[in-house]
């Protein structure tokens, strides 16, 4: 049985098989292009037994062809991080992932033309690894932004950018602030601003208590608030969501629960709330919409 659910209007969708117990599930990532010439990205995942419930998303399940274009089909055995999927300007699927090199982890990024996706191009490149690529894309001028940590023992958060036809990258700007251990970053515009969330550990990558922080990618020195203290040992997973005048994170505070907070005005926010969940499919597949929910009502 599947079933399939649309991520906001960017055409960005994920297939969730339901497989049963055994091996990890076929999975897949791609580019699905519809009569008329509609085209959609996709992110295919199993979900099988615990202790790993999700298939990695580089596993091939369909056949090359027809209406579906499959990206990096060797990301499975090459062990590449999952990927970051978006749309462009022009609509079309935007992918980015961490590729797994004898040096280390790198960010790449590859775009769908309606026809093939592009030779994966590298973004950053460090004999470090560069891991969670997030992509943002800009609703005023459709600039696409690239979120993404480094772990080279000073793990600390990234940025760049490139115009909405990706001609050329901008050098990376550390977001996070220097001697602080950061990582997980996520982003959503907001009133015209990049909002960044992420992990701050203490002592040592995988410390705790952690907090919850939020700053902003806008050319200017970033601000950073503290919104929360968590004692999730696990990864915490901060991400930030805008809709209209709202701006709202997220983040996994324990092992069944899920935080969130809203901001009031500017500077302001309401106190943190949680909503509980019973398992990792219900966390990762349904809690953050129902958060979505309770703050947009």
């Amino acid at each position: 049985m599947s079933k399939a659910r649309r991520i906001g209007s960017v055409g960005v969708f994920f297939l969730v098989l339901l497989g049963l117990p055994g091996p990890p599930a076929p999975a897949e990532v791609g580019a699905v292009v519809y009569a008329g010439g509609m085209t959609a990205g996709y992110i295919e995942v199993g979900i099988i037994e615990d202790p790993e419930p999700i298939g990695n998303a580089w596993v091939r399940h369909h056949p090359q062809g027809g209406i579906r274009f499959a990206l990096n089909e060797e990301g499975a055995a090459n062990g590449d991080g999952d990927p970051a999927l978006i749309t462009d300007l022009a609509g079309y699927p935007l992918a980015a992932w961490s590729r797994h090199t004898p040096a280390g982890y790198d960010i790449v990024v590859s775009r769908f033309d309606g026809v093939q996706w592009s030779t994966p191009e590298t973004v950053s490149g460090l004999p470090a690894d560069e891991l969670d690529p997030q992509l943002i894309r800009d609703p005023g001028d459709g600039s696409i932004h690239l979120l993404y940590w480094i772990n080279d023992g000073a793990p600390r958060v990234m940025h760049r950018q490139a115009p909405s036809d990706l001609a050329s990258w901008s050098s990376a700007t550390q977001l996070s602030d220097f001697g602080h251990i950061a990582c997980r970053p996520s982003g959503a515009f907001h009133q015209g601003s990049l909002f960044v969330a992420y992990e701050l550990h203490g002592a040592a990558l995988g410390s705790t208590p952690r907090q919850i922080v939020l700053t902003t990618a806008n050319g200017q020195a970033p601000s950073f608030q503290i919104l929360a203290t968590t004692y999730q040992a696990g990864q915490n997973w901060p991400r930030v969501h805008a809709a209209g005048s709202l701006l709202w994170l997220d983040w996994i505070d324990t092992s069944c629960d899920m935080a969130w907070r809203k901001q009031v005005v500017p500077l302001s926010w309401e106190p943190v709330d949680s909503q509980h969940f019973d398992s990792s499919e219900q966390r990762d597949f349904h809690t953050r919409g129902l958060i979505r929910q309770l703050v947009l009502q």
